[in-house]
């Protein structure tokens, strides 16, 4: 059996449809799976099953940079400790020949591994830390760490070409790397419309078009800025329905203005149930017909500058919208503007009060968007080709 590894800081990797996916082809490849990771947030029974699962090894940011008082002398012997286990799991047990390492910190703690361990590195990048947005000293580190061992990759796996030229700026990538364009998509799945009956579960009168925005509720998401549009500036002929992918507790503000408008008998509705099947959510979104997709940079939160300015092909929600035919406001960055021009999926804005006008927009065109939805995800978003590039090059490492 072929072994590969996997290691990442994130704790909700199994929400990502192109991880998700690509843990399902090396399992159906027959690959042994050793992940390297903290407590997952879900992990599906059947990947969970077939997975390996690791404490992340040397689990800091800077073993000479820590405190004195922190930095024991049995800190040293347990490094080294690591060190020992990790070339017995990958070279004496496994024969591991690559690794997986995702995101900036996945890199590091790849990079270290790397030091010591004669292993291919692939370094799966979602999200862009950029040096000159940092004004705290943690993520100041994380970044000169990046940049220190991503001389260290052998292959970098990014969404689209935007995003791949403001990463080797960013980042001390040898010229021989080879860069593969991997979109954050689910595959294409066939959806029971029926089964979810959303005018039902959220009291909307029939006669609405429904807009829906789901996923994370952040600053970023411009959800404050488009909850602003009502009551005056919202067109009634529409409905927009708000869904977390995480609970909003009772204490939070967010929650409670939504309950005011709704009880003001708004034309919104609140939907604070997470899914825990994508067929189930899938179900859930095909119910909508206007899908947004809104990123607005900020300071504050993490990973928010120009890494949500220039989102494009990182976007899971954006995909998902066009795999089920979706026509989507979305804010304009290069690649959707461009994307735009070629498939009509939708419209790109500027700025929030634009809305009301794009949905009657869509509305009037909601025909032609929507096949442009379904066109672009073919061409454009379905990640079964893209993900056929990467394990060609992961079966190229494990015969080198």
């Amino acid at each position: 059996m072929k072994s590969i590894a996997i290691i990442t800081p994130k704790t909700d990797t199994f929400s990502n449809p192109t991880l998700v996916i690509l843990f399902e082809r090396l399992i159906k490849e027959n690959y042994k799976i050793l992940f390297f990771a903290f407590d997952q947030l879900f992990i599906p029974g059947e990947i969970r099953e077939k997975i390996e699962i690791h404490e992340l090894p040397f689990n800091y940011f800077s073993f000479f940079k820590r405190p004195k008082l922190y930095r024991r002398p049995y800190d040293l012997l347990k490094m080294m400790k690591q060190y020992r286990e990790i070339h017995k799991l990958f070279k004496v047990e496994n024969k591991v020949d690559t690794l997986i390492c995702i995101d900036p910190m996945g890199m590091v703690y790849g990079g270290r591994i790397r030091k010591l361990i004669d292993i291919k590195i692939i370094y799966f990048s979602f999200e862009i830390f950029f040096e000159d947005e940092f004004y705290d000293e943690e993520k100041k580190l994380i970044k000169t760490l990046e940049k220190k061992y991503s001389n260290k990759a052998d292959s970098v796996i990014v969404q689209d070409k935007t995003r791949e030229k403001l990463l080797r700026e960013e980042n001390n990538f040898r010229e021989e790397v080879k860069y593969i364009h991997i979109p954050v998509s689910p595959k294409y799945t066939e959806v029971n419309k029926e089964g979810y009956n959303i005018y039902s579960e959220l009291n909307i009168p029939r006669d609405k078009t429904i807009v829906v925005y789901s996923g994370n509720l952040q600053r970023w998401s411009g959800i404050n800025e488009i909850i602003e549009l009502f009551p005056d500036k919202w067109d009634n002929d529409f409905w927009f329905v708000i869904h977390s992918h995480f609970i909003l507790g009772k204490d939070s503000v967010l929650r409670t203005r939504l309950e005011d408008m709704m009880n003001a008998n708004m034309n919104i509705s609140f939907h604070n149930k997470p899914f825990y099947h994508t067929k189930d959510y899938f179900s859930f979104l095909s119910c909508c017909h206007i899908g947004i997709a809104i990123y607005i940079p900020n300071t504050i939160d993490f990973f928010a500058g120009k890494n949500i300015s220039e989102i494009g092909l990182s976007s899971g929600k954006f995909s998902t919208y066009m795999m089920l035919g979706l026509p989507t406001i979305t804010t304009s960055n290069s690649i959707y503007k461009e994307l735009n021009e070629i498939y009509n999926f939708g419209v790109t804005i500027n700025n929030i009060d634009e809305i009301p006008v794009k949905l009657s927009e869509i509305k009037k065109n909601f025909n032609s968007k929507k096949k442009g939805c379904l066109d672009i995800f073919e061409k454009e978003l379905d990640p079964s080709a893209k993900i056929d590039l990467l394990m060609q090059k992961i079966e190229e490492y494990s015969l080198s």
